[in-house]
């Protein structure tokens, strides 16, 4: 048994146990998601003691070397004192060294303290001093320009935006954390011989213009097709230097679209991404970059998938509005996104499906095999596989039989608590078109039920938890509830029976249950924060 100092007191970490899994044991609410190390939520700094090599193994070179390390996958040798991570770590400095409006876009160039490696379209965080952060792409060629360039729309009452528009100025400085995203051109792969597509509006021009520079810089050899639109010729604010690529690059096509009642010659009339569509039917064999408005982008991938691209050659960047008065969404209240998810039914599907019996023999293999993939199995923690082939049978089932029968957690609240990032919601849905396909599964069915669940990506994929509300009470996503035990149950900490009438101690979200020797430590100087049992839900 070894200590772990964590914010001021001392705990145990026993042997064979990660020193995420000691503090929850004891009452410490560490931030996490996962448990296993792929999201990243619970990096910690090792300030004494050495962290384990597995626990470091995701993490880049310069964290690992500063100490940063990963809890959930840090079973120690020796004591340890761990901290949260420094600002200083994670984010770098920058100066403002241009700053350019134009309508209601401001293009930001941005001389970074430090040098950075990144992709054209990959995105930053930029962070002003009291913390508040936002994220946005990146439009400059780390080849050509020594700046960091970005672009900011102006939202009205948006705290970050209106802050960039008329308080920053040149010479200020800011932190910026990343680069991150997946959106970008990849050179030295296939995707250097396929037709690009690219369909933006908005500031989600951004990342396309560096991915276009990005193709010409290495030689491109595949034909690159640019959809640009807006709703008035002042949102294309991006026009001039689009046409001016087009006219240098004959491979390159670019079309402006505007969706207004004016539209001037030379531009398509309509949306963006109906055009776009329309004019190339077909998407097979092509490489697709779509940023911008959520709905517009959901529309292109829904019509990738559904013409059967695989989902690693689409690569998407919806952009989130935010508008102030900020306020968190609670699940009740946001939980309408896909209201219409049921009440269609889809005949065709579910004679395929021979009327069930073939979902749950889908289902049930599928989460066999989740429920021992690395990556996927941490997200069930505590559940059992015929709970999980159940639940989503019945579901699945209200889904294409138009019914509503079904009266459990939608996907958007089942994962309210779930950090799932875009690569993850990727590995998931690869898995899923291989049990189909191995059900035998037609080919356009397997497009559709992919084109389904791409539809939840919006309810699944976010980098932090969202907050449950039942009843209209916010329940909390964290913490501890005490109870005195009506039923015996486990101790999930040692293992050993807990009789009834023993108190425990159990976490809000894992259902863990910890008898009094495991949560009530003689090493806590202090009692941890608790929540009221009826203040919470038992996962």
């Amino acid at each position: 048994m070894v200590n772990i100092r964590f914010e001021g007191r001392e705990f145990d970490c026993r042997e064979g146990e990660t020193v995420l899994d000691a503090l929850l044991r004891q009452g410490q609410n560490p931030p996490f998601s996962c448990r296993n190390g792929s999201c990243l939520v619970c990096l910690r700094r090792c300030v004494r003691g050495e962290p384990t090599e597995a626990s470091q193994r995701a993490l880049r070179p310069s964290l690992r070397r500063a100490g940063y390390f990963l809890p959930c996958k840090c079973k120690p040798q020796g004591s340890m004192e761990i901290e949260p991570p420094r600002a200083a770590d994670l984010f770098s400095r920058a100066v403002v060294a241009e700053k350019e409006i134009v309508g209601d876009v401001c293009v930001l160039r941005l001389e970074s303290a430090t040098s950075l490696y990144y992709h054209a379209g990959q995105f930053l965080n930029l962070r002003r001093e009291d913390g508040l952060m936002r994220s946005y792409s990146l439009a400059s060629l780390p080849t050509e320009d020594y700046l960091l360039e970005v672009h900011v729309k102006r939202m009205p009452g948006g705290a970050m935006s209106e802050w960039i528009f008329d308080t920053l100025t040149v010479g200020d400085e800011l932190d910026y954390q990343g680069p991150n995203g997946r959106v970008y051109y990849v050179s030295g792969s296939r995707m250097e011989d396929q037709d690009l597509l690219l369909v933006g509006n908005g500031t989600g021009a951004a990342p396309l213009l560096g991915i276009v520079r990005d193709a010409i810089d290495v030689g491109h050899r595949g034909r690159i097709r640019l959809f640009f639109g807006s709703r008035t010729r002042d949102g294309l604010y991006l026009h001039d230097r689009f046409t001016a690529l087009a006219n240098a690059h004959p491979s390159i096509e670019y079309v402006p679209c505007l969706s207004g009642e004016h539209v001037p010659e030379g531009f398509a009339r309509g949306r963006v991404h109906e055009i776009a569509l329309a004019r190339c039917p077909e998407l097979r064999g092509q490489r697709i970059f779509v940023a911008g408005h959520p709905a517009m982008v959901a529309a292109v991938e829904a019509a990738a998938l559904t013409a059967g691209l695989d989902p690693s050659e689409v690569h998407a960047d919806p952009y989130e509005v935010r508008s102030a008065p900020e306020k968190p969404t609670p699940i009740a209240e946001g939980a309408t996104t896909r209201r219409a998810e049921i009440g269609t039914a889809d005949p065709e599907m579910w004679q395929a499906l021979r009327e069930g019996e073939l979902l749950r023999e889908i289902l049930h293999d599928f989460y066999t095999d989740v429920f021992e993939d690395s990556i996927l199995s941490p997200y069930f923690h505590n559940v059992t596989k015929e709970r999980v082939v159940g639940q989503v049978f019945s579901f699945m089932r209200d889904v294409f039989k138009g019914e509503r029968s079904y009266f459990g957690m939608r996907p958007r609240t089942a994962h309210h608590w779930m950090v799932i990032s875009d690569a993850i919601f990727d590995h998931r849905e690869a898995m899923m078109v291989r049990t189909l396909r191995k059900h035998g599964l037609p080919e356009h069915l397997v497009s559709r039920w992919r084109k389904f669940e791409e539809g939840f990506r919006g309810d699944i994929v976010k980098p932090t938890p969202w907050a449950l509300v039942i009843d209209g009470v916010e329940m909390p996503l964290d913490g501890f509830g005490e109870e005195e035990l009506t039923v015996g149950t486990m101790c999930d900490g040692c293992q050993r029976a807990v009789e009834v009438g023993e108190r425990v101690r159990y976490h809000l979200r894992l259902g863990l249950t910890y008898c009094a020797t495991c949560a009530f430590s003689e090493r806590r100087q202090s009692s941890a924060p608790t929540a009221s049992p009826t203040g919470g839900v038992r996962a």
